[in-house]
C-alpha cells in the first residue's frame, strides 16, 4: 500500500512506521498488566489489573486521536512521540509495583505521557479552529484526570486506588464533554489503529500460551490444552476481524459531521476497551490452563476466561447497536452462556472448562455465519452531524 491512497471520496492514510514503533511500548505494557493478573489470582487482583489496563488504554487512545489529526511526518511531532514512548516505557516498568513502592514512578511517568499527548494535540490543532475550540474544553478536564493519577502515586498505597478510580471518572467526564465538539477524524486510519491494538492484545494470548507450553511436558493433556487455547485465540480474532471490523469501519466512513467524532469515541475509544479487556483476561486464563490442564481453575481464572470471552461478545453487541440500532442475538446468547459456565462448570478441570468456552465461541461464529440474514451489514447511508 502506498503512503496515501484514495477510497471513494476519502483519502486513505495507513498507520505510519512510527505509529507501529510507538505501539511496541504498549506490547510491553500489556504484558506487564497480564503479569499483575497472573501474580494476583484474586478478585482484588483482577480489579487492580483492570484499573491499570484502563489507564494504559486511555493513554494509547489519546495518542491515536492525536496522530489521526497531526500525522507523523513533521520533526516536532516525531520528537513528541519518541519522548512519549520513553515515558510510557517507564510507566510500563512500574506496573507490577504500581499499587506499592512503584506508585510514585507510575504516577509521574503517567502524568508525563498525558501532558505530552495534550501538548502534541494542541501543537497540531493550534491553527485549526474546530479542533482547537474542542480542545479548550477537553484538555483541562483531561489533565485534571492525569493529575489525580499523579497525586494518587505521590500519596502512597493507602490513597492510590481511590485517586486512580477518581481519575477514571474524570476521564469519562472528559470523553462525554468531548462529544459536544467538532473533531476531524480520518475514519480509515482510526479504525486501523484500533484494530492494531486488538492485535496487540491477541498477541499477548499467543505469547502467554507459547511460553507456558515451553515449560510443560509434551504429553497429550498439555498439548491438548495448548491446542484449545490457540483455538480460543483464533476464535477471538475471527469474532472481530472477519465481520465486525469491516462493518464498523464502513459505517464509520458513512458518518459525517459531529456524529463522526462521537462514533469514534463511542464505538472505538469506549467500546473497544471491554473488547481488549476480554482478550487480555482470556490470555492470562489460557496461560494457566496450559500450565495446569488437569486441575480445576481457581475462581478468578474461571471468571477471567469465561467472562473475558463474554466481554468480547458484549462489546460487539453494544457496538453493533450503537452503529446500526441492531442486536446480534447470537452474540448476546453466547455472552450469557459464557457467564453461566463460571458456575455450572466450576468442577471441571482446566482443559475441559476451556474447551466449553472455546466451543461456545466457535458455535456462535458458525451459527452467525450460516444465518439467513448477515449479522453485520456495512454501507449504511451517511449520518449527518
Amino acid at each position: 500500500m502506498s503512503a496515501i491512497e484514495t477510497q471513494g471520496t476519502e483519502t486513505v492514510r495507513p498507520a505510519s512506521t512510527l505509529e507501529l514503533f510507538f505501539d511496541l511500548v504498549y506490547v510491553f505494557a500489556i504484558t506487564q498488566v497480564a503479569r499483575v493478573f497472573h501474580d494476583q489470582p484474586t478478585f482484588p487482583g483482577l480489579a487492580r489489573g483492570l484499573l491499570l489496563l484502563f489507564l494504559m488504554w486511555w493513554t494509547w487512545s489519546l495518542y491515536t486521536w492525536t496522530t489521526n489529526w497531526t500525522g507523523t511526518s513533521s520533526l516536532p511531532i516525531r520528537l513528541f512521540l519518541i519522548a512519549a514512548m520513553g515515558a510510557t516505557l517507564m510507566m510500563s516498568l512500574s506496573v507490577p509495583t504500581a499499587f506499592g513502592d512503584g506508585a510514585v514512578w507510575f504516577g509521574v511517568s503517567y502524568f508525563m505521557v498525558r501532558v505530552l499527548a495534550g501538548a502534541l494535540y494542541w501543537t497540531g490543532a493550534r491553527n485549526h479552529r474546530p479542533p482547537r475550540e474542542a480542545l479548550l474544553t477537553f484538555l483541562p478536564i483531561s489533565l485534571a484526570g492525569a493529575g489525580l493519577v499523579l497525586a494518587g502515586g505521590a500519596l502512597g498505597a493507602r490513597w492510590t486506588g481511590a485517586f486512580w478510580m477518581a481519575a477514571v471518572a474524570v476521564d469519562a467526564l472528559s470523553a462525554a464533554t468531548a462529544g459536544r465538539g467538532t473533531w476531524a477524524v480520518d475514519a480509515h486510519h482510526f479504525a486501523e489503529r484500533n484494530g492494531l491494538f486488538v492485535i496487540i492484545a491477541l498477541g499477548e494470548t499467543i505469547v502467554a500460551i507459547g511460553l507456558s507450553a515451553a515449560e510443560v511436558p509434551r504429553d497429550l493433556i498439555h498439548m491438548g490444552a495448548l491446542g484449545v487455547a490457540f483455538a480460543g485465540a483464533a476464535a477471538l480474532w475471527w469474532s472481530y476481524f472477519a465481520s465486525v471490523a469491516p462493518f464498523a469501519e464502513e459505517t464509520f466512513i458513512a458518518t459525517r459531521g459531529k456524529a463522526r467524532g462521537r462514533f469514534a469515541r463511542d464505538v472505538y475509544t469506549i467500546l473497544h476497551f471491554p473488547l481488549v479487556v476480554g482478550i487480555v483476561l482470556f490470555a492470562v486464563a489460557a496461560e494457566e490452563t496450559v500450565l495446569h490442564p488437569g486441575t480445576p481453575l481457581l475462581a478468578a481464572w474461571r471468571v477471567a476466561m469465561a467472562v473475558g470471552a463474554s466481554l468480547v461478545m458484549l462489546a460487539v453487541v453494544a457496538g453493533t447497536y450503537r452503529a446500526a440500532k441492531r442486536v446480534p442475538k447470537e452474540r448476546l446468547l453466547a455472552a450469557l452462556t459464557l457467564i453461566l459456565l463460571v458456575w455450572v462448570a466450576a468442577d471441571l478441570n482446566a482443559v475441559s472448562f476451556a474447551t466449553l468456552v472455546v466451543s461456545t465461541l466457535a458455535i456462535t461464529l458458525l451459527v452467525e455465519r450460516k444465518g439467513v440474514k448477515p449479522p453485520f451489514e456495512a454501507g449504511r447511508p451517511p449520518v449527518e452531524g
